[in-house]
């Protein structure tokens, strides 16, 4: 759906903005295509703003 290169580390804060501003806006709620979104266990991937933002946008 979308990219970024980024050097050096990404924190938390870098990759809710990336998600919310070049992933989000191309998602749809479940069970529509581009519904579901893949991410690994990376600590990034936790922050309290991850899962609100993906939740509230489409559950």
């Amino acid at each position: 759906v979308a990219y970024d290169l980024v050097e050096g580390p990404v924190n938390t804060e870098q990759f809710l903005k990336f998600l919310k501003e070049q992933v989000m806006p191309f998602t749809n709620p479940y069970p529509s295509p581009c519904s579901v979104l893949i991410m690994d266990n990376c600590g990034i991937h936790h922050g309290n703003g991850i899962c609100h933002l993906v939740e509230g946008d489409h559950c």
